[in-house]
């Protein structure tokens, strides 16, 4: 479906953050990048959704090839990109934080309300609080209200950098509760995290990033007996 095939990419022309990296997302999975700071993990995923451009490699969704392609035309192939950086307006409304998720079609009002009217019934929460500024929900309420703003343009996969950085244990478990209901509902989600216990607990496939190459990747199955061990190598304990 989506898939990054020996990336290489940096800020400078000297330094290559990512060297020859590779991911394949399958279909109605969840495939989880993980690796401690540093290791390339937010770069990967600016590569993909067109904000860095690579020194070589390429970037594919099905036969289309996206390398290098802009940012802003991703929404239109059904990709949803979620910065780890918080990108709620707090003044508006929940509602109209919504309503901004549909701006590439924004004239059509009809199939707005239409969309609007998906998005509150996958995300009942969001209907109830609709009238309440942005800003005064959680910071977790505020992460799903982000990927209930995403849903506006029913997307074929959702990409979270981060989703629950910054979030106490609690609140983080409602972000990670909303992915997985989403996977269920047929979603396909490439989740980048540095909470490896989580997101080796969601995810269908794992990739491990160290020092800007792949380390090493598998299933879920073949991961979780190994967390300790992995942790305790990052931590250098």
């Amino acid at each position: 479906m989506l898939s990054a095939h020996n990336i290489v990419a940096g800020y400078v022309d000297e330094i290559d953050i990512l060297q020859n990296v590779s991911v394949d997302v399958q279909e109605q999975q969840i495939t989880s990048v993980i690796g401690p700071n540093g290791s390339g993990k937010s770069t990967l995923m600016r590569v993909i959704c067109g904000f860095l451009t690579p020194k070589s490699g390429q970037v594919l969704w099905d036969d289309t090839d996206l390398t290098g392609r802009q940012s802003h035309t991703m929404a239109g192939l059904g990709i949803c990109y979620l910065p780890q950086e918080r990108t709620v307006y707090p003044h508006l409304t929940v509602e109209q934080n919504i309503y901004l998720g549909g701006w590439t079609f924004r004239r059509d009002k009809a199939r707005i309300r239409h969309e609007l009217l998906r998005v509150y019934d996958l995300f009942p929460m969001m209907q109830e609080r609709r009238k309440s500024k942005a800003g005064n929900l959680s910071g977790g309420m505020q992460k799903i209200l982000e990927v209930a703003r995403g849903m506006m343009i029913k997307p074929e996969i959702l990409i979270c950098d981060e989703p629950t950085v910054g979030l106490a244990p609690i609140i983080a478990k409602e972000v990670y509760d909303t992915i997985e209901r989403l996977k269920a509902d047929g979603l396909t989600i490439l989740l980048v995290d540095q909470n490896v216990r989580e997101a080796i607990r969601i995810g269908d496939q794992i990739y491990i990033l160290e020092v800007g190459q792949n380390k090493v990747n598998g299933t879920r199955a073949e991961f979780e007996a190994n967390q300790h061990d992995m942790i305790k190598d990052w931590l250098q304990i």
